[in-house]
């Protein structure tokens, strides 16, 4: 029985996650094109930590959607043998009219979610660390925690390389022909090297543009920053007595030990950054990293006091509805798309990865997918591009 020759390009979390899917399914002929190396140090997928989280505010789809993924990463947890989420708790301040804080607490208490409402007193006693003085409603919800990035991506390629999965590291794609789908779909390498495929799916996030440049996709690359402070002490600030966190735009994590030997809080801002090429190299923006610190030290004081030992830059994909983008080609279905993660995407990787898995076999999806297609965009792609070219 002839089986489909499926080629996924980009070797991030969704790309690594629908070849996953896809084997499990018992598609054999899976290749996963990577322009660098799995987790490499460009990439929007790597490092040590991410956030699940359940709080969206009104948006109870996002919240659903958590409550899915976390099942998809704790079946994988017990499938690789080892740790790849930690329970962390999740801590929220927040303002009444900030129109987030208090939503997300009622859908979440709808949905089943252990979250409570604390008081200023009994979060001053419970999570002594923060400075609650700013905020009149505190939120606490045990089942968030990090999923282990870097962690992730390493073994998706291990599970995809034992299901018989092929994953060509440092073959960067310059372009695609397909013009006549009566014949498969060409993906031109870098190298000179040329493949062929019945389906593609391109996940390449910030890198989107240079393969889709004429779709004008609604999506802008940002620079972010990530802040790893040190010197704080452990007993206050390790995952046992101290939460995730969010504070508006705030948020951050317990103790890691994720550069040498120290263990780092790291936190940052997840206002969205300078629109960027993802492929430009630019210095810092010290004006940005010292606001963000300068508003860290307000909400956990205890930082005046720590060292800021690393300042990391990466980038989100940022779509103007904060929503993803999971489609087809308008012209040519045989090739699916995902882009526009937009800084909150990593928590759903493996549920994404489904859900593209099923546009790829032409199957009914398990949650439906008309929030997430680019025809919601009609009206801007019809007007000028503003997109990184």
């Amino acid at each position: 029985m002839y089986q489909q020759r499926i080629v996924i390009v980009g070797a991030g979390i969704i790309g690594l996650s629908t070849a996953y899917a896809l084997l499990r399914q018992g598609i054999h002929h899976i290749t996963v094109i990577e322009q660098e190396k799995v987790d490499h140090q460009r990439a929007t997928s790597r490092g040590p930590s991410r956030l699940l989280r359940f709080e969206y505010g009104p948006d109870a789809h996002y919240s659903r959607m958590a409550q899915l993924s976390l099942n998809c990463w704790r079946r994988l947890e017990r499938l690789a043998g080892h740790t790849i989420y930690t329970r962390t708790g999740l801590l929220t301040l927040g303002t009444e009219d900030d129109n987030f804080t208090l939503s997300s607490y009622r859908i979440l208490r709808a949905l089943g979610q252990p979250t409570e409402r604390l008081s200023e007193q009994h979060c001053m006693r419970r999570f002594p660390q923060f400075a609650t003085h700013a905020y009149d409603i505190l939120t606490y919800n045990a089942e968030a925690g990090i999923l282990h990035a870097s962690d992730c991506l390493h073994t998706l390629k291990n599970l995809i390389i034992d299901l018989g999965g092929k994953i060509h590291e440092s073959c960067r794609v310059t372009r695609l022909t397909d013009d006549s789908q009566s014949r498969p779909v060409r993906i031109h390498c870098a190298s000179g090297e040329e493949l062929t495929a019945d389906r593609v799916v391109l996940a390449t996030g910030p890198w989107v543009h240079r393969l889709l440049g004429n779709l004008h996709l609604p999506m802008q690359p940002t620079r972010q920053y990530v802040l790893y402070f040190t010197g704080l002490p452990q007993a206050s600030f390790d995952v046992n007595a101290f939460p995730a966190f969010i504070a508006h735009d705030l948020y951050g994590f317990p103790l890691q030990y994720t550069h040498g030997t120290q263990a780092c809080l790291k936190a940052t801002s997840h206002t969205f950054g300078t629109p960027i090429d993802p492929d430009d190299i630019a210095p810092p923006d010290q004006h940005v990293i010292t606001q963000i610190v300068s508003r860290l030290h307000e909400l956990i004081p205890a930082l005046q006091r720590a060292e800021l030992a690393y300042v990391d830059s990466c980038m989100y994909d940022v779509t103007p509805d904060q929503d993803f983008i999971l489609d087809r080609l308008p012209h040519d279905p045989r090739v699916i798309f995902a882009t526009g993660l937009s800084g909150h995407g990593f928590k759903f990787g493996l549920l994404l990865g489904e859900l593209l898995s099923s546009l790829v076999c032409d199957i009914q999806p398990i949650l439906p997918l008309e929030r997430f297609q680019l025809a919601r965009f009609a009206d801007q792609q019809s007007g000028q591009r503003t997109s990184v070219a």
